[in-house]
Formats: structure tokens, sequence, C-alpha cells
């Protein structure tokens, strides 16, 4: 395993990070067993990687992760994530400690920005809980280059989290990744393989998994244009993956933590065959020109987005955390 600091933070994270979203949020990801998450966290974790990321909103994903952990806390870097109203950050950092039996969070994040909220309000909140000694560092999750400017007016930030894959490219085209490469944070990249786009298991429509709720019924990926460009991306990534002997999952994944700026690329794997796969992504490069062509190839078909929507289908400035939290707790 490869490991980097996280920004100015004192974290040296590995280059692949476990996320937990699938753990216990059945109603996106439908179910896995408590025994396969055990199962993975122990494996990720003797493998190498040193970092799970999740989330109040994730249903019971803080419940399992806390189970899993508790007699390897010391070998674990845990980020949790909340919303931004600042009156409700204090009761939300103590729920996500109780829900997985922690004294202190390695890394807490917001996980979205409010419109209606100051981001300078939400920093200031999360500041006073980190001064409290129940979080040792801050970051955030989903913010534009001049978000990210405002809460580093008033905090060290060590990260943020992003979707970021093969094809969607927001951080380059918004500005995020230059300043947070100019200002030394950390960035994370979620939804590293494109919600499974970029394994190689789905080739048409009738691949996208059909149970209701499953969240690339929502996710921009999957719909219209851009869904055929991504199947475009998949054969060069089986060609790519004749070339090396990796799969695409591997091909994709390397592309990720090969990028300029990104500290870690955060996976999500419901069993031990997934782990195993995004495994396989570290400890080998390609040639630059295959690097330049997946790049190349990424950022054209990246053109279809209006990154005034997030990932999801949401429009940023619509985005309400703390409701969705309210409502599903």
């Amino acid at each position: 395993m490869e490991y980097r600091r996280l920004g100015k933070s004192d974290l040296e994270i590995s280059v692949l990070s476990l996320g937990a979203w699938q753990f216990g949020c059945e109603r996106f990801w439908g179910r896995v067993s408590e025994r396969d998450v055990f199962e993975v966290i122990e494996k990720a974790v003797e493998s190498g990687i040193n970092i799970i990321d999740t989330a109040i909103g994730y249903d019971d994903s803080e419940i399992l992760v806390g189970k899993a952990v508790k007699n390897i806390r010391d070998r674990v870097i845990i980020i949790s994530k909340g919303g931004a109203d600042p009156q409700k950050i204090p009761g939300r950092v103590d729920m996500s400690l109780k829900r997985m039996d922690l004294d202190y969070l390695d890394l807490y994040l917001v996980h979205y920005p409010d419109a209606d909220i100051p981001i300078e309000e939400t920093i200031s909140s999360m500041v006073r809980i980190q001064e409290g000694g129940k979080v040792r560092h801050i970051g955030v999750s989903n913010f534009s280059a001049e978000q990210l400017a405002r809460a580093a007016a008033v905090a060290d930030i060590a990260c943020c989290q992003q979707a970021y894959n093969l094809m969607w490219r927001e951080i380059e085209a918004v500005g995020t990744l230059e300043f947070c490469t100019a200002h030394d944070i950390g960035i994370l990249a979620y939804s590293s393989l494109g919600q499974g786009l970029f394994t190689g298991k789905i080739r048409s429509a009738e691949d996208i998994p059909k149970r209701e709720g499953d969240i690339r019924h929502i996710t921009s990926l999957f719909q219209g244009e851009a869904f055929e460009r991504g199947l475009k991306m998949v054969e060069i990534l089986d060609d790519l993956s004749g070339k090396y002997n990796k799969t695409q999952a591997q091909v994709a994944l390397n592309w990720v933590i090969h990028q300029r700026g990104i500290t870690s690329a955060i996976v999500g794997s419901k069993n031990m065959k997934q782990l195993q796969d995004n495994m396989g992504a570290v400890g080998w490069s390609m040639e630059e020109e295959d690097y330049a062509l997946l790049s190349s190839k990424g950022s054209e078909y990246a053109k279809v987005f209006d990154y005034a929507y997030s990932m999801f289908g949401m429009k940023y400035d619509e985005i309400k955390i703390d409701k969705m939290i309210d409502d599903t707790m």
C-alpha cells in the first residue's frame, strides 16, 4: 500500500480509502450482511487501508463501522460527515460518536454546504468542536473553490471530499482542484469508479440494477448521452485492461490515484471479491500516453455535464443535508 499526507494535517493515509456508504444503507445499495461488512473492514485494514469514510446520513453505516473497528481503533482513521447547520453540528457529532462508540473522530466533514447558511458560521461551529477534542481535523465535501476559500479563511481545512472519476471532472472544471493544490488541501475522491460504471460489469441499460431506490437510477453518469459516453470509456478500459493484465476497475482507479492533487480514492467494497479487485489498483503504473488518453477522453466526454448540479442530479444550491438527515434519523 502507498501512503500520502492529507493536506497540512498530521494524517498519513492510504491511497485507497474504504467507503462505507454501502454498509447499512440498503435503500440505495441493497443489503450487505453484517458478516461481509466485518470481513471487508478487517481484511482492508490488514491489507494496509487505514482510513474509513462514513456519514451520519448513511443510515446504519456508522453503527456497523463502529462495531467493526472496536478492536482495531488505533489502526484506523475514521471520517464522518454531517450537515452545515451550526446549531446542529455539536449534536450531530455527539450522535456520530455514540453510534460508533468512539471518543473522537479523526476527521469530520461538512457533507454539503447549505446555500442559506454562511459558510463562516458552519466552519466556526466545527472549529469549536475541534477545540473541544471530539474531532482531530475538520474538512469539507462538495465545496466549490469560492466556498473553499471562505472556509479556509476561518480554519485549517484538512481536505475536500469530491466526486471524481474518469468522466466526472467537476473539480478540474470549476477550480476546486487548483485551489486545493495551491493551498495544500488534500482531496479525497469519491465515486472513483463512477458508481460501478467503470468496473466493466455494466454494458447496457439492461445491466443497471432494477431494484427500486438504487442510487444509479438518479446518478448523472447513467442518464442519456452521458451513459452512452461512459460505455465508450469502458471500451477504452477494456483495451488497457488487456494491455496491463488488470481489470477495468483497477485501471480506472489507478488513473484516479495518479492524478495531480488526489490524496486518496474512496472505494466501496460490498464483499471480499470487490475489495481484492480494488486493492489491485495500487503498486503499478501505466505508460504516460495511456494516462493521457484516459484524461483527454474523459475531459471530452465530460462536456455533457452541467456542474451546477451534483453527480446525483440535484442542484447544489437546493441541497439541504440537515433536512435529509432529520427525515431519516
